[in-house]
């Protein structure tokens, strides 16, 4: 402990609430997509809201560095301390669920609590906390709330900024917002609790916060449809919409790219065509009818749209596994070797013409990189990832296809990020590509809540 503020909050915080040893922060030292190689004085684990306030406190009066960290799955660098002279503070032990009223539909829940748990908190009051996403057997609320997660069930519950109603959280200069309220209405003024969501970690250190509830779904159905073309998967999106109305859970879009993927490093996973659509549409429904209900008004928009190669799953163990051709296509891509990723978000009526014209693209300026697409047709967020033969130059090849896809993207009136935020690794395109303006005020609120540049520096600004 070479640096006083570690021996200075070693002696006012319990043992268990500082780490510096070399072999537990190593897993805290590299990103997500192991491409950044952080170092750090030490990781902070306050648990509770006034030691957090503390050693937020102590570090600014040390001029030392924060760098908020949850369950680093940053996939853009934003949770990596990049110099010696940072503290990781974790909410690792922020995990309590502080208050649950299912008449008034709200939870509320410290920053470390895993979206798992907090789902089943929900559901033991006979109440759904809709967040879902891949990784939510360790996401951590803070994360969740720094990055404004999106996930499966966007088309119908909206990103966890329509999910929050209040937020607690510890400002760089040691002050605490005691922002966590449950109310629905409330008009006095600026809502602050939003500039915390989807911030990464930059203006302060979310302890808490209340979140929105809602019926559990009595009843759901699951179906995967083979489909010839971009186009046809949007009419069908189109048709569901306005067929199905709220029931409507989540609408996934799956290229022949992605389906190949998951057969040769997913094979136990059961595909449902015995060859891969140029692209698959997964449809999930669910609400207050029975299973068996929504599968009849599924069958039915199968039937109208005429679909003729659909798999409706007949249980749950099915519906699981039509998921799981979803949920594993990211893994299926690091199994494959390095793949270029991106997070794009298009006017949902622009998806076709985008893919279309992205693909013509990259066929003419790298072709050996072989496009894998995936991503949210519901609420307009397209993974369009890009698989790579080990012998091509990484470093370049990235530098080109970001150019490319980010231009076409804003030319389609969409933007570079829907869903994973700008970290590190996405502020120059975002300086680029986005309203210098919007910057310029981004840039100004940042130097009035943290004028000394204290927390996350060098992400998102």
């Amino acid at each position: 402990m070479s640096h006083p503020l570690l021996a200075e909050l070693a002696s006012n915080l319990p043992a268990e609430a500082l780490i510096t040893s070399a072999e537990r922060l190593a897993p805290r030292l590299i990103d997500a997509r192991k491409r950044l190689q952080g170092q750090t004085l030490g990781l902070a684990l306050p648990s509770n809201t006034q030691e957090a306030a503390h050693i937020i406190g102590r570090c600014q009066a040390h001029g030392i560095t924060v760098v908020p960290q949850a369950g680093n799955t940053s996939l853009v660098g934003g949770a990596t301390p990049i110099n010696q002279t940072s503290l990781l503070l974790g909410c690792d032990r922020l995990k309590q669920i502080r208050h649950i009223d299912p008449i008034g539909y709200t939870l509320t829940a410290e920053a470390g609590c895993i979206l798992d748990d907090i789902r089943s908190s929900a559901e033991s009051t006979g109440r759904l906390f809709p967040l879902w996403l891949g990784s939510s057997g360790s996401a951590r609320l803070g994360g969740l709330i720094g990055t404004n997660a999106g996930g499966l069930q966007v088309q119908r519950y909206g990103n966890t900024r329509e999910l929050v109603l209040g937020i607690e959280a510890v400002l760089p200069d040691g002050r605490i917002f005691n922002g966590l309220h449950t109310l629905r209405k409330r008009n006095t003024g600026y809502d602050i609790k939003q500039l915390f969501i989807g911030a990464e970690g930059t203006l302060g250190f979310v302890t808490a916060a209340t979140l929105r509830l809602f019926p559990t779904e009595r009843g759901s159905a699951v179906a995967m449809v083979a489909l010839d073309s971009a186009e046809e998967v949007l009419a069908l999106f189109a048709q569901a919409k306005t067929t199905l109305g709220e029931v409507l859970t989540a609408f996934e879009m799956i290229d022949s790219e992605a389906l190949n993927l998951m057969a040769r490093h997913h094979p136990t996973i059961a595909q449902p065509f015995d060859t891969p659509p140029s692209f698959a549409a997964l449809i999930a429904l669910s609400g207050g009818e029975t299973d068996a209900v929504l599968a009849e008004r599924l069958t039915k928009l199968l039937l109208a749209a005429g679909c003729e190669d659909a798999a409706l799953a007949q249980d749950g163990s099915q519906a699981k596994a039509l998921w799981a051709l979803r949920e594993h296509i990211p893994s299926a891509q690091t199994r494959q070797g390095p793949s270029i990723k991106h997070d794009l978000a298009l006017p949902i009526s622009a998806i076709p013409a985008f893919v279309v014209e992205a693909a013509k693209l990259l066929a003419q300026r790298l072709p050996a990189a072989r496009p894998v697409v995936f991503g949210h047709v519901g609420d307009g967020n397209l993974h369009y990832n890009l698989s790579l033969p080990a012998s091509e130059d990484f470093a370049s090849s990235e530098t080109l296809a970001n150019q490319l896809l980010f231009d076409l993207v804003v030319r389609h009136g969409g933007d570079i990020s829907a869903e994973h935020g700008i970290g590190r690794l996405r502020i120059a395109a975002a300086d680029a590509n986005h309203d210098p303006v919007e910057r310029a005020l981004m840039r100004q609120i940042k130097a009035v809540i943290d004028p000394n540049g204290c927390f996350n520096p060098g992400v998102l600004l």
